[in-house]
């Protein structure tokens, strides 16, 4: 119904803006302006009414509930929107693999070919970076994950070879998410979203614990654990690939990802006891290139990969004094 409403919408703009005179009397973003706010107040109502059903079950509606929906300001129900994008950097390996897009509220799905462009230095679309009809959403619908052509990114294989990486070092770029995707409301989006990056060198050497540099707290105290990793990370992996354990068993926390995803904080929830402890990581944390614990992505595709998988986690000993 809204589709339709919105193509009279556009008719009737359309022969207002052209008019008899042949003049135009509404220009085309004011008219795209006009289009999305009846959109929004459209999709208000259709919300506002869907409360009143499911508060009064069919019972009569009481003036004092009719005017709090009647009050309800528009800007809460068009309030989704982007939180954050990973990389969050504005530099991006060459042969970055994932791209990650967290929303404030659940979105619908299906629309991602429509909505999500990577333009060039000069604003021209690219097609062919992206996996074609890729869209990966967790459960909530509110991260959606998107994946560079990996055929491009690793070396050796004809994509690569004939169109080079998606991204290339030195090139400028721009993510762009259109205004007007409709949440899992049926409210689109109220602004456009826009990340520029500049394309940097390709990380080919896979992460190695042993090099990352670890802070311990002092016993006693709440402060932080610190594990810096000298480069980006995978942010959604890094949630639930590291996990810290002691005398007393696995140490419970809050955690922190910062600086471009270098920098990992857990702040436990009891204070720290004197003792020897473990970070574990799991083998299959990335960077943002793909690149797993001793194990580069773009591996020979003729050697076998279990060669490199001597284990599943790795265990970093630490000291808090």
């Amino acid at each position: 119904m809204l589709v339709q409403s919105i193509a009279h919408e556009t008719a009737s703009l359309d022969s207002f803006q052209h008019g008899i005179h042949g003049r135009n009397c509404v220009p085309r973003r004011q008219r795209d302006d006009l289009i999305l706010e009846r959109k929004i107040k459209q999709a208000v109502t259709a919300q506002q009414e869907s409360a009143r059903l499911l508060l009064n079950k069919g019972a009569p509606v009481s003036a004092r509930s009719t005017n709090q929906m009647a009050n309800t300001p528009l800007h809460a129900a068009a309030a989704t929107r982007i939180d954050r994008v990973y990389p969050s950097a504005d530099i991006w390996p060459s042969n970055t693999l994932r791209l990650y897009i967290y929303f404030s509220a659940p979105m619908s799905r299906g629309e991602v070919a429509g909505r999500l462009h990577i333009l060039d230095s000069a604003g021209k679309e690219l097609k062919d970076v992206l996996l074609p009809g890729q869209e990966l959403w967790d459960p909530g619908n509110q991260r959606l994950t998107m994946t560079f052509d990996p055929g491009r990114i690793k070396r050796g294989l004809e994509s690569n070879t004939k169109m080079g990486p998606p991204i290339a070092e030195g090139s400028r770029y721009a993510l762009v998410i259109d205004r007007g995707w409709q949440d899992a409301r049926g409210v689109p989006l109220p602004r456009t979203y826009r990340k520029e990056f500049r394309g940097g060198p390709a990380v080919r050497v896979p992460p190695d614990p042993k090099q990352w540099r670890i802070t311990a707290p002092r016993a006693g105290t709440s402060a932080p654990l610190v594990v810096e990793f000298g480069r980006s990370m995978n942010y959604p992996l890094l949630q639930r690939m590291l996990q810290v354990t002691g005398p007393s068993g696995r140490i419970a926390g809050d955690i922190v990802v910062e600086r471009n995803e270098s920098l990992w904080r857990l702040t436990p929830t009891r204070p720290w006891s004197a003792g020897s402890y473990r970070l574990l990581v799991d083998a299959d944390l990335e960077d943002v290139a793909g690149n797993r614990i001793n194990q580069p992505f773009d591996i020979d595709v003729f050697e076998k990969v279990t060669q490199h998988l001597t284990t599943r986690t790795i265990s970093v000993p630490f000291n808090v004094r």
